[in-house]
């Protein structure tokens, strides 16, 4: 290696003067990029490959031309590799694959479920039968238009497409909206509601209609996961973030002027009124947020599973939840909506012990 500029030193991981009058293969450590190079010295055609760089996991795009320079003696032949980084771009393309594997898995069961049912009632079966049928059918459709509509709005919020209104409001009455809503699926299963709601004279800076939607989701998910005569337990908030990530908690009982307040744990530990921590997201913004935790007695999350939980699709390990539906596009959503009014949501979550899903919007 004659030269090299500072982007491709930043890319190998190498200093300049650590690579000059070193071989390819000792900075690349690939043998597929050292025997292109062969080639085109063998046979003046210019090739381009891919590699992977072990100890960075980068995806490179070479290309690798001769050139000739003039010397005094005679005309000397030289080699010029150009690397481009694709890494965002391999990492976008595999993003993209999984979504066409996860959107055709997702529709296979419902669309062979449909088909049967069809051709069943093509044979025309007796009449409690058929109406079984045409009801199952329904179910079917209603899975997957809900997975359309998951899609589409999906596509809209990363698109930039959904607006979010903030506005002045109060929090305590958008909960007991979404409590209201879930409490008939949690009486079914003997589900105890727990709610320690902030002050309501408090305003939030929310888009009700969004934050509604993220409460659901949450509490959806709460009791799908809780097994019977379990708990669920809704609290709220006040956390101070300075600029160094500390932060302290005014919980509000909801009486007026009542109020605790603890001193400011070690960024970025959060502790909450019942005792126990959390770990504000890294890229918490600074300033006074109103935080609302969502905790369960559920089955818990794997910790190899909980940093995914928030991707599109994902699902936790199925053997786990094989008599859970859904179709992993709820959190996802969520998280956008979330940081579409500034604030982040995160989970903590022990096996067999339940989690808890906490988010922040800012006040008012």
């Amino acid at each position: 290696m004659l030269f090299l500029n500072r982007r491709a030193s930043e890319i190998f991981d190498t200093p300049e003067t650590a690579a000059i009058g070193r071989g390819l293969i000792s900075v690349l450590r690939d043998y597929q990029a050292d025997q292109m190079v062969q080639d085109v010295l063998a046979d003046d055609e210019p090739r381009e490959a891919i590699i992977q760089m072990p100890s960075s996991g980068r995806t490179l795009r070479l290309r690798c031309a001769s050139i000739y320079t003039d010397t005094p003696d005679h005309a000397a032949v030289r080699l010029i590799l150009l690397v481009q980084d694709q890494t965002q771009l391999s990492q976008l393309e595999r993003a993209r694959r999984d979504l066409v594997a996860n959107v055709s898995h997702e529709l296979r069961t419902p669309l062979a479920s449909l088909k049967l049912l069809a051709e069943t009632l093509q044979s025309d079966p007796p009449e409690p039968i058929a109406r079984r049928m045409l009801h199952q059918m329904t179910n079917e459709i209603d899975a997957v238009t809900h997975l359309v509509e998951e899609l589409h709005e999906l596509s809209q919020i990363e698109a930039g497409r959904i607006t979010i209104q903030l506005t002045p409001g109060r929090i305590g009455q958008v909960i007991e909206r979404a409590l209201a809503r879930i409490r008939p699926q949690a009486d079914r299963k003997q589900i105890m509601i727990i709610a320690n709601v902030v002050d309501h004279r408090m305003p939030v800076l929310i888009d009700s209609r969004r934050i509604d939607q993220i409460l659901l989701n949450l509490l959806h998910n709460a009791v799908k996961f809780t097994p019977e005569q379990g708990r669920i337990t809704v609290q709220t908030w006040v956390i101070h973030v300075d600029e160094q990530d500390h932060a302290q908690y005014r919980l509000h009982t909801g009486q007026a002027g009542a109020t605790m307040a603890s001193p400011a744990p070690p960024a970025p530990l959060l502790a909450t009124p019942t005792g126990t921590q959390t770990t504000l997201p890294d890229d918490h913004p600074a300033g006074l947020w109103l935080l609302i935790s969502i905790s369960d007695t559920g089955i818990g999350i794997p910790a190899d599973q909980l940093p995914r939980v928030f991707e599109r699709f994902f699902k936790v390990d199925r053997s786990r939840t094989r008599n859970v539906g859904g179709t992993g596009l709820g959190l996802a959503i969520a998280k956008h909506l979330v940081e579409g009014h500034g604030g982040r949501l995160w989970a903590d979550s022990f096996e067999r012990r339940g989690s808890t899903f906490h988010f922040t919007v800012p006040m008012a």
